[in-house]
């Protein structure tokens, strides 16, 4: 079996390149904070600048199945009110939500969307909704017996698939082998080879935000640089009068 493909996008442009390429799945994930707002954790975005982004990426990638990270703000209601904003996302027109940890409240919420016929996707290991619990730093967790406890435990809540970020490769190997016996899959990021995918955001990949660069990343570009390169032939040229020259004026 081929390993699955899985990059993130919040933005039409982006959405549109990624399923033209064939990804396998799109994140529209709650990272966006970071790298697309500027916001200093993922715990700051609201509800509503994840739905106006979900929108545009699902109209750049109309037939590519995409995740929508329920953010923080909406886990950390009642469920009842989370679980609605949930339905939000599958009626904007998600193919899963992604719910992080396994916490008692977590597990809950998975089993209520679920049991509807929902899909969902978890996300174990570090988790940056709980940015408190890793004292503001990414970590990589190596509690083996805690992680294979809570992959049974989201699997057994109906999870179809989870992320497992910053994991030890062995121990996510292994609970790969585990949870592929019910027809889970696993997504990878900074956990090794031995996942059934993996993720990265996409504009660390592009080198697009370089403010810092977990050491899991490659970057297979540098678009940060490039811009800073054409942003400035362009003032040049302006200043210089060398653009528009008489072909930029036509309309056509």
């Amino acid at each position: 079996m081929s390993k699955i493909s899985m990059l993130t996008a919040y933005d039409f442009n982006t959405a549109r390149a990624l399923e033209e390429v064939g990804i396998d799945y799109i994140l529209m994930g709650d990272s966006l904070a970071n790298v697309f707002l500027g916001y200093k954790t993922t715990q700051e975005v609201s509800f509503e600048e994840m739905m106006m982004c979900f929108k545009a990426v699902r109209r750049g990638a109309p037939n590519t199945k995409i995740v929508a990270d329920l953010p923080y703000v909406s886990v950390s209601k009642p469920n009842e009110e989370a679980y609605e904003d949930a339905l939000k996302f599958f009626e904007a027109g998600a193919d899963l939500v992604k719910i992080e940890n396994a916490e008692a409240k977590s597990l809950e919420l998975i089993k209520m969307l679920t049991d509807k016929g929902y899909e969902v996707m978890g996300h174990l290991g570090y988790t940056p909704q709980s940015i408190e619990k890793f004292n503001g730093k990414p970590s990589y967790v190596k509690d083996r017996e805690l992680l294979l406890r809570e992959a049974n435990e989201i699997v057994e809540a109906g999870v179809s698939s989870f992320v497992l970020e910053m994991v030890p490769d062995e121990i996510a190997e292994e609970i790969t082998q585990e949870v592929s016996t019910k027809s889970v899959f696993t997504i990878g990021i900074g956990a090794g080879q031995g996942t059934s995918g993996q993720v990265l955001v996409s504009d660390d990949l592009l080198g697009r935000f370089n403010l810092f660069k977990p050491r899991f990343v490659k970057r297979f570009s540098y678009q940060y640089e490039d811009m800073l390169r054409a942003f400035s032939e362009y003032k040049n040229e302006v200043q210089e009068l060398k653009f528009p020259e008489d072909h930029n004026k036509k309309l056509v």
